[in-house]
């Protein structure tokens, strides 16, 4: 099948398919080419001549959906060379931004090419997602250290592509990385300090409470996707705290709970403590004011350090 087309949002597991086609030619048979500016008669010769070692090449052009308009635009001489796509070239055409119902699904699969795309995972889907991903780095992923992952960074599939990498590295031999090893190795914000930050708003501490966030913040290049982190490392510890404390409400064994939240043992008194200083309610409020919060992160309605001052002035209070 000489003509493919790879689109999606999950951009790790596209690129790893473009790698993997690419890893069956030699260098020189290669040829990469800017889709949005390329010449198409560029493109057709490229198209059309052999390869340096082998009669077979490949081409991977990037974002050639650019020039195809729904009226107009380039769309019938892309069309034309699609068709013209001789059996001995392999046509990749890599749109990672494209619309899944674009005009270019339909011009590849009317010349017999195939459209593949990579999604990134539901939330529920998610965890089972980095199993597998970590297989793909040589790692056996627990399954709480995967659920501790996708709860951490969400589904940036780059993100957490970038921390199997590092989490698999640092298992070393036995290659096994664990729900321990994702608390003491993932991003800039340690569990000791989330515990410091959480008694601070117990306390009602708003001044070091909003210390130590800013302290945090000084630790990337990147204020947003730091304070983002932050409010899921602090959604993270209020629901456990949570359910800690729902679970003893109901009167059921202390160690029962912990252990089925996955607390570990040198972080259980800390986290009985936290659990009986907040309140049921204060605790249920908290998530939809880090909700919010990131919400507005990530629509650009506040700026990190103002609505980090906001949320502790909420939390504390």
């Amino acid at each position: 099948m000489p003509v493919s087309l790879f689109h999606g949002d999950n951009t790790v597991e596209l690129e790893a398919a473009v790698a993997a086609v690419r890893r069956s030619f030699a260098g020189p048979d290669a040829a990469p080419l800017d889709g949005s500016t390329v010449p198409l008669p560029d493109l057709a010769e490229a198209c059309l001549t052999a390869g340096l070692f082998d009669p077979d090449r490949l081409v991977l052009v990037r974002d050639l959906h650019e020039r195809i308009k729904a009226r107009g635009g380039d769309g019938e001489e892309i069309e034309r060379l699609l068709g013209s796509v001789p059996p001995t070239t392999t046509l990749i055409l890599i749109s990672p931004g494209m619309p899944a119902d674009h005009r270019l699904v339909a011009m590849v699969r009317a010349v017999g090419g195939k459209v593949q795309g990579f999604t990134t995972p539901r939330k529920g889907e998610l965890a089972r997602w980095i199993m597998a991903r970590g297989e793909a780095h040589g790692a056996t992923v627990d399954r709480d250290a995967a659920e501790a992952l996708a709860e951490m960074i969400g589904s940036n599939t780059q993100l957490l592509d970038v921390e199997l990498e590092k989490l698999a590295t640092y298992a070393g031999r036995e290659k096994r990385v664990t729900g321990t090893m994702v608390e003491e190795m993932v991003g800039v914000v340690t569990q000791d300090s989330i515990f410091a930050l959480v008694d601070a708003i117990a306390d009602g501490n708003r001044g070091l409470a909003l210390r130590l966030l800013r302290a945090q913040l000084a630790t990337g290049s990147n204020p947003t996707e730091v304070a983002v982190y932050l409010i899921r490392m602090l959604a993270r510890q209020m629901r456990i705290l949570l359910r800690l404390r729902l679970g003893q409400q109901a009167g059921r064994p202390l160690p029962q709970i912990l252990s089925d939240l996955g607390v570990r043992s040198y972080h259980r008194d800390r986290y009985v403590r936290q659990a009986r200083r907040l309140s049921e309610a204060r605790l249920r409020g908290s998530f939809d004011l880090l909700a919010g919060l990131e919400h507005d992160l990530k629509s650009s309605r506040s700026d990190p350090a103002t609505g980090l001052d906001l949320l502790v002035s909420d939390l504390c209070s």
